[in-house]
């Protein structure tokens, strides 16, 4: 037979009423459970736990601001890490170049050819090193269609960088 304790009371394999009466009396027995308990049915579990001191000891107040430079929308083409990625660099780039940052941006369109150059080899690269490829279930399920998509992350967005650099935008606007 199994046994551990809990609250003070050894525990057997089985659980009976005696041993949950016993609980029962020992959690009502504590008038700050009451308190608890009433918080939690009121406010829910998260709004009960927080702690007033720290946040107002952690106050989010920030006095550093951003010059705004030139802004672009990206409109429905799911290249939000490019803009994310080139906003980051111009500020850095603007600074550093004694440029006017209203003045001053980097293409957006440049970074996404290569991002398509780049997942067009590398989906050939997959399938000539395929073997036994069958050309007919490639052409019907639109699988060199899909593999040439929108969208990346910010290692892809850094290895397009290093690998091809940067251009000013008025050098490749974006053209949708």
């Amino acid at each position: 037979m199994i046994s551990v304790t809990a609250l003070g009371e050894k525990m057997e394999k089985q659980i009976t009423i005696d041993l949950i009466n016993n609980f029962s009396n020992i959690y009502n027995s504590n008038s700050t459970n009451r308190i608890i308990e009433n918080a939690i049915t009121e406010n829910g579990l998260e709004k009960s736990c927080i702690d007033r001191r720290i946040i107002e000891e952690n106050q989010p107040i920030f006095n550093i601001e951003l010059p705004d430079g030139k802004r672009y929308d990206q409109k429905d083409n799911y290249r939000c890490w490019i803009y994310c990625g080139l906003n980051t660099i111009q500020y850095d780039m603007a600074k550093n170049l004694n440029i006017d940052l209203k003045e001053f941006a980097l293409s957006n369109n440049y970074i996404a050819f290569f991002d398509k150059l780049e997942k067009s080899n590398n989906a050939y690269e997959n399938i000539i090193n395929i073997s036994n490829v069958d050309w007919e279930y490639i052409d019907k399920e639109d699988v060199l269609q899909h593999c040439v998509n929108e969208g990346g992350h910010w290692q892809w967005f850094v290895s397009i960088v290093n690998k091809y650099g940067l251009m000013p935008y008025e050098y490749m606007p974006d053209v949708f």
